[in-house]
C-alpha cells in the first residue's frame, strides 16, 4: 500500500489530501478485507510459511461463488487427504465436526484452520463452547455450529451429518455439499452448482475440478513420492512410498508442478520454482528461497511462534502475533515497521483490522483506524500522521460518499 511518502514538500492540507487520494484509489469494494485479505499472509507472517512456524503452500484453485477454493500443502500435517495424498489438503470438501475425546470435539473449518470445542463439565453434554461466540449443538448423527462475533464479525453457521459438513451460511453465501458415498464431489448454492469433481482412476489419479457449470477447469494429476510419514515411538521420521498430487493444470493453460525428498536430515517441497526446506522431526521451515528462519516458541496464552528470518544480504525480518488478542507486529528488511489490530469476520478467516500504525524507515509513523457496520461492511476510515488528520466514509457499495481533512470537507471523489 503506497502512501506518496515523496509529498514532503507540499503543505500538510496537501499533504493529506495526497494519503486520501492515494487510499481511496485502492478502496476495496464492499464485504472486502482490509488489508489482510490475500492467503499468504492470513496464514502466516511470510510466504512459505504457516502460522504454527511449519512449511507451507496455499494454491488457489479457483472460486465457487464468492467462497475461494484452495488446496494446501503443509509440513506440519501428517493426514492423508483423500484427494491429493500425504501432507496435502482441501479443505473446503474435508471440513467435519468430530469428537476428540468425551469432552473435547474438534471443527476442521473449510478455511483450513481447527477450532477445538469443549463440553462444559456441568454442561448438558450437547452444548459445546469453542471460544466467545462460537457454540455448538450435537444432536446424535447431526450437529450445527453457531459463529455470532460481536466485534463488527458476520454471524455464520454450519451443518453437518456423520460428521461431515452439508450446509455453511456465512458471509460469502449459502452453499450446500454433496456427497457420492464418503467423497464429497460437488458445492452448490440456492440450487446452482458452483464446483463439481470428478475423478478417474486410470492409467493414473486424476481429478478434474469444474468450476461453475464447467466454465473453468483444473485438472490435479496424483503419481507416487518419496514422502516423510508420521514420527515412529523412537522419534525417527518414516520415509515412504506415496500416492501425492504431481500437478496441477488449469484450462487457461497455467501449470504447476511438485516434487518432494529429502538428505542430510532435511526435507524439501518444491511447487513450481519455489522451494520449502522443513526439518521432518519438528516440521518446523528452515528456509524458503533465499530466507532462513528461527523461529521461538510462544511465552504467554494466545500467543503464535515468533519468527525472525534472515537474508543472505545480512537483511533481518521479524513478526510476533497475539492470536487472542489480535495485535500483531511486524519488522520489516527495509528499517520499516508496522502494528495491528485485527479480528475475524466471516469464516473464511479474511481478518478485518481494527486499527494499524506504520513507521517508515526515517520514523514517519501513520496510523489508520477502521469501523464497519452491522454486515462486517467498511463505513469509516481515519488516517492521522502528524498534526493532520483524513476521514472517509463510504457507501453501501464501497464508494467514498464524504472526505473530510483536518476538519475542512473536500469533494467526496
Amino acid at each position: 500500500m503506497k502512501i506518496c511518502y515523496h509529498s514532503r514538500v507540499l503543505n500538510a492540507k496537501k499533504h493529506i489530501f495526497c494519503v486520501l487520494t492515494a487510499l481511496v484509489a485502492v478502496a476495496p469494494a464492499v464485504g472486502a478485507s482490509l488489508p489482510f485479505a490475500d492467503l499468504a499472509d492470513v496464514r502466516g507472517p511470510y510466504e512459505g510459511t504457516g502460522a504454527g512456524g511449519e512449511a507451507l503452500h496455499v494454491c488457489l484453485l479457483g472460486e465457487a461463488g464468492a467462497w475461494p477454493i484452495c488446496v494446501y500443502w503443509s509440513s506440519g500435517r501428517t493426514e492423508r487427504s483423500p484427494l491429493f495424498g500425504m501432507g496435502w489438503s482441501m479443505p473446503a470438501l474435508e471440513s467435519r465436526f468430530v469428537p476428540l475425546d468425551e469432552r473435547r470435539w474438534a471443527f476442521y473449518q473449510p478455511d483450513g484452520f481447527v477450532r477445538i470445542f469443549v463440553i462444559p463439565k456441568r454442561g448438558d453434554g450437547k452444548t459445546l463452547y469453542g471460544g466467545s461466540d462460537w457454540t455448538a449443538k450435537v444432536d446424535g448423527d447431526a450437529a450445527r455450529i453457531v459463529a455470532d462475533p460481536g466485534d463488527g464479525g458476520v454471524k455464520s453457521e454450519f451443518a453437518f451429518r456423520q460428521g461431515r459438513l452439508v450446509r455453511m451460511v456465512c458471509e460469502e453465501g449459502d452453499f450446500e455439499i454433496h456427497y457420492s458415498g464418503r467423497m464429497a464431489d460437488r458445492i452448490s448454492s440456492k440450487g446452482k452448482i458452483l464446483l463439481e469433481v470428478v475423478r478417474e482412476s486410470s492409467p493414473m489419479q486424476r481429478i478434474d475440478f469444474r468450476f461453475n457449470g464447467g466454465k473453468t477447469h483444473v485438472w490435479a494429476t496424483c503419481r507416487p513420492a518419496r514422502l516423510f510419514g508420521e514420527q515412529g515411538v523412537s522419534a525417527a521420521v518414516l520415509s515412504t512410498q506415496e500416492s501425492c498430487l504431481a500437478e496441477l493444470a488449469w484450462s487457461d493453460g497455467r501449470k504447476m508442478a511438485f516434487e518432494y525428498g529429502g538428505e542430510n536430515g532435511e526435507a524439501f517441497f518444491s511447487a513450481g520454482e519455489k522451494r520449502w526446506v522443513w526439518d521432518p522431526l519438528t516440521r518446523k521451515i528452515l528456509s524458503c528461497g533465499s530466507w532462513k528462519y528461527t523461529i521461538t516458541a510462544p511465552e504467554q496464552e494466545g500467543n503464535e511462534p515468533t519468527f525472525e528470518r534472515r537474508g543472505q544480504d545480512g537483511k533481518v525480518e521479524a513478526y510476533s502475533n497475539n492470536r487472542k488478542t489480535g495485535l500483531r507486529t511486524e519488522r520489516f528488511s527495509d528499517g520499516s515497521s508496522r502494528e495491528s489490530k485485527v479480528f475475524t469476520s466471516g469464516i473464511l478467516a479474511w481478518r478485518r483490522i481494527r486499527w494499524m500504525k506504520e513507521t517508515t524507515a526515517e520514523g514517519v509513523l501513520t496510523r489508520n483506524d477502521f469501523s464497519y457496520d452491522e454486515k462486517g461492511r467498511l463505513v469509516y476510515r481515519r488516517i492521522s500522521r502528524g498534526k493532520n488528520v483524513g476521514e472517509i466514509w463510504y457507501g453501501p457499495d464501497g464508494e467514498s460518499i464524504r472526505r473530510r481533512v483536518n476538519g475542512t470537507e473536500v469533494s467526496p471523489r
